[in-house]
């Protein structure tokens, strides 16, 4: 096992066990970068020993005599979400350590920086998210704020940002309610949710035997109800008729009374709006209820690896949408392309990364570009900074639009059983047709 596979062990484990304080070390002293050490929660994580705190979130400490600046936040680590937000702990490590490897941030200010992080596990919890921030603004003197994941939390989480004045970067939350609270500090890296499901409706649309009758079923929490909101409006605009349309509880085990529903109205197309935990449910339940629809999209967890490993042959067929591409290759300040952070996370993580793990990459990047444009390490010039920027990341063009969100559509993937996952619209980006109608259970 290398060392950084036991690092994620032990991130795993740190989370698992309700740790609050997570602290990824990187590029720092020979006595700073114990794989065990900063991840006891009970003081803050204090990520420097001896170090004196200055304005801008810099501390300087025993680090190679280079000032040093802090990003902080919270993330789900343990519980249900734990595999999503995983993948944004890896790529903010990842970055984080290349960048300090390559000599840490030139400032605009003429300083040279070193990056450190302070993640600790909110397990998807909106209130212990919000506490986390507070405490890193008032205990630890965090001035740049990473994002938590889940819409659910981020709203909340994103007010603390606005009421301290600090800006925060997400990439794990798309409800458009985030960007409509006219919030100056927050900063959206995903497209907003109501999009998410348009273009696989556009890709149906374009089938020579085109769904005629949907089904929806969508979990009871702020992202996935933006979600099926924006479907129903698009489905308004084409000629295919919404005959479920079914919200649960985010607690629920069981989906197998509404895919009855689906499977006894006969609708031809399903979207689930939900998260990982409810598309292997689905995944799962659609055999053992006999459900067969010509095409089914979960929108969140569906294109993960750990989404595959838990149904099975049971992922086959189903779709998913993703702000990003992993066949891409953009130009990137940190990994040089998107291949090259394609195979950092392969040779780190042992795992596939998708547009969480590139959005989490674009993150970081887009603080350290703020931090080397600005003539003062301050929160506030940071924040216009970033409002008016625009550079290129492994996620592609990143530039945000007045509300703070970045302009992107999603693109659909779909798991195929001889080729396993693949894009498959829009046809510009394709690599292979969509497998469409899916076929029945007893043909499989």
């Amino acid at each position: 096992m290398t060392d950084k596979q036991k690092r994620r062990t032990f991130l795993k484990a740190a989370g698992s066990t309700g740790v609050l304080g997570l602290t990824a070390l990187a590029g720092c002293s020979d006595d700073g970068g114990d794989d065990g050490d900063g991840g006891d929660g009970g003081d803050g994580g204090d990520m420097t020993e001896g170090g004196d705190t200055t304005e801008g979130g810099a501390t300087t400490g025993e680090m190679g005599g280079m000032d040093t600046i802090t990003l902080g936040g919270s993330m789900s680590l343990s519980g249900d979400n734990a595999d999503l937000g995983q993948l944004y702990a890896d790529a903010y490590e990842l970055t984080i350590q290349r960048i300090n490897d390559q000599g840490g941030v030139e400032g605009g200010d003429g300083n040279t920086y070193e990056l450190e992080m302070e993640l600790r596990d909110d397990e998807t919890d909106a209130s212990a998210s919000q506490s986390i921030y507070q405490e890193l603004i008032d205990r630890e003197g965090v001035d740049y704020l990473l994002g938590p994941y889940s819409s659910t939390v981020t709203l909340p989480a994103s007010a603390v940002a606005a009421n301290n004045e600090r800006p925060m970067v997400e990439g794990g939350g798309a409800s458009p309610d985030i960007f409509s609270q006219d919030n100056e500090w927050i900063f959206g890296l995903l497209p907003t949710a109501d999009k998410y499901s348009l273009s696989y409706f556009d890709m149906l649309s374009g089938k020579d035997s085109p769904p005629e009758s949907v089904a929806i079923l969508a979990e009871d929490d702020t992202f996935s109800q933006s979600t099926a909101e924006g479907a129903r409006q698009r489905l308004d605009e084409m000629d295919m008729e919404l005959v479920v349309d079914r919200t649960f509880p985010s607690d629920t085990s069981d989906l197998s009374t509404n895919l009855g529903r689906v499977r006894d109205e006969g609708a031809d197309a399903l979207l689930l709006c939900a998260h990982q935990q409810h598309n292997i449910i689905l995944a799962n339940q659609m055999e053992s209820q006999d459900v067969n629809v010509d095409a089914a999209m979960g929108t969140v967890g569906s294109l993960n690896d750990s989404f595959r490993n838990e149904v099975g042959d049971n992922a086959n067929y189903i779709y998913g949408p993703t702000s990003w591409d992993i066949n891409a290759d953009f130009s990137d300040p940190v990994f040089g392309g998107t291949q090259n952070f394609v195979d950092a996370i392969n040779e780190n993580y042992e795992l596939s990364p998708d547009y969480h793990s590139a959005a989490g990459e674009a993150v970081i990047v887009t603080f350290k570009q703020a931090f080397e444009n600005v003539d003062e390490l301050d929160p506030t010039a940071v924040r216009d900074q970033i409002r008016g920027a625009e550079f290129s990341t492994v996620y592609g063009t990143v530039a945000f639009d007045d509300r703070g969100v970045i302009d992107k559509n999603m693109l659909i993937r779909q798991w195929q059983p001889d080729s396993e996952l693949t894009t498959v619209y829009p046809s510009e980006v394709a690599t292979a047709d969509p497998i469409y109608p899916m076929p029945d259970w007893s043909e499989r």
